[in-house]
């Protein structure tokens, strides 16, 4: 979590360095005016995208550790199709995910009013002013390409969907863990302390759930037979299941 952390603040400040450079280019060096804009355009999407990428991968994807589970003996197994019927009558879970998509949604748009404040910025609005010392002009090509990216930050705290939810459609649980091969995650037994472990029984659900990064990651196993999961997590997982 701590290198996460750290990796994204990095993140940020190499942005907003480049920004800067790309402030200096463009005053002391304006012929490479539409070179610099699309080298910044092309950075920062790609600089965005491998953000949330990488914030929002689930804490264990399916690797050698799924070999390692399976060497044990099964205990629990749910197919596809029960998961499906059992998500037909969960309405709190659609209402969840409605409001994530939402949050999702105006994460994503957000980015289009930034790149049309650097159109406006620096080809409707700059052009008007005649700013013959260079010192100055930096500033206010400084100004046109941090502040916006600074706004993109604190959209972010606001809009940034703060739950990532995975249902698991089809699983096995083993005396060493959990596997989703159609989904590529495996959990590995016994669950670690910053787990917590709900049962569901009106939704026919137990829910993993887990601080990663910023994101609190969610895992819904849904199951006709919610005691016996529940009693499975708790002697081979060794969780403390919470009922709800």
């Amino acid at each position: 979590m701590i290198f996460s952390r750290i990796t994204e603040v990095l993140t940020h400040v190499g942005v907003i360095t480049l920004l800067i450079l790309l402030a200096v280019t463009l005053v002391y060096y304006p012929e490479f005016r539409l070179v610099v804009f699309l080298t910044f355009i092309m950075v920062i999407t790609l600089t965005v995208y491998i953000s949330r990428r990488a914030a929002r991968k689930p804490p264990k994807l399916f690797d050698v550790i799924a070999d390692e589970v399976r060497r044990g003996s099964i205990l629990f197994e749910v197919d596809d199709d029960e998961v499906s019927r059992l998500l037909e009558k969960d309405f709190t879970l659609y209402e969840e995910f409605r409001k994530q998509s939402f949050k999702a949604l105006l994460e994503s748009v957000i980015i289009v009013p930034i790149f049309l404040w650097y159109f406006i910025y620096f080809y409707l609005i700059l052009p008007r002013f005649v700013i013959t010392d260079l010192n100055l002009r930096l500033i206010a090509y400084i100004i046109g390409f941090v502040v916006p990216y600074i706004l993109y930050l604190a959209s972010e705290l606001v809009f940034r969907v703060k739950t990532l939810t995975y249902v698991l459609r089809g699983y096995e649980v083993y005396d060493r863990g959990i596997v989703s091969s159609s989904q590529y995650i495996v959990i590995k037994f016994p669950l670690s302390k910053d787990y917590l472990v709900r049962e569901y029984s009106n939704r026919k659900c137990v829910e993993l759930s887990r601080k990663h990064g910023r994101y609190t990651v969610r895992f819904l196993l849904y199951t006709k037979n919610t005691p016996k999961l529940t009693e499975t997590l708790s002697n081979y997982g060794k969780a403390e299941v919470i009922s709800s």
